[in-house]
């Protein structure tokens, strides 16, 4: 028995990992593009909703890794449109911003990442949606990143889906 629809979208940190199988409960449609960036995810989003059969009680949205790695830090406001966009075909569903890991990349200043999940912050804030913030207490962690300094190690999916679940639940409960 399913406890609702899960929608994930996003860049390669949704289409790396098999959301279905780590989330037994909620039928999972997951819409990750590979080294995507939020301006692709803005412009496939209608097929990605035309594509679902049911509004999804839930959207998961992570985006962003792409545009930073490209060095293009302007990419907030985009997301904000998905998340309007969003928010107004699907009033009911909660939907969840997912903060940007603490990705390590040589040209990458030590704060960037910080200064951009600060700024996803306060546009979920205005927009009403959720905040996600579960890679902050995994930034030191040796564990979390693969050898290129970008990819999630299995371990660092296994702690992600977990935060994600415990997170729903609250919303659940709170909701």
């Amino acid at each position: 028995m399913t406890q609702g629809t899960f929608l994930f979208i996003g860049d390669n940190l949704i289409s790396d990992f098999d959301w279905q199988h780590r989330m037994p409960h909620f039928q999972v449609h997951s819409h990750g593009v590979a080294e995507e960036k939020v301006e692709g995810l803005l412009a496939r989003i209608g097929s990605v909703l035309i594509s679902i059969p049911q509004p999804p009680d839930i959207i998961l949205i992570m985006t962003g890794v792409n545009n930073v790695i490209d060095q293009d830090y302007t990419f907030v406001d985009q997301i904000r449109r998905i998340v309007i966009r969003l928010s107004n075909i699907y009033p009911e569903t909660e939907i969840i911003v997912n903060s940007l890991p603490n990705i390590k990349v040589p040209f990458l200043v030590d704060e960037a990442i910080y200064h951009l999940n600060s700024k996803i912050n306060e546009m979920t804030r205005q927009t009403g949606c959720c905040y996600l913030d579960n890679f902050a207490a995994l930034a030191d962690n040796p564990e979390i990143l693969a050898d290129d300094g970008i990819s999630l190690t299995p371990a660092a999916y296994d702690r992600w889906a977990r935060s994600i679940l415990e997170f729903v639940a609250f919303l659940l409960e709170d909701g």
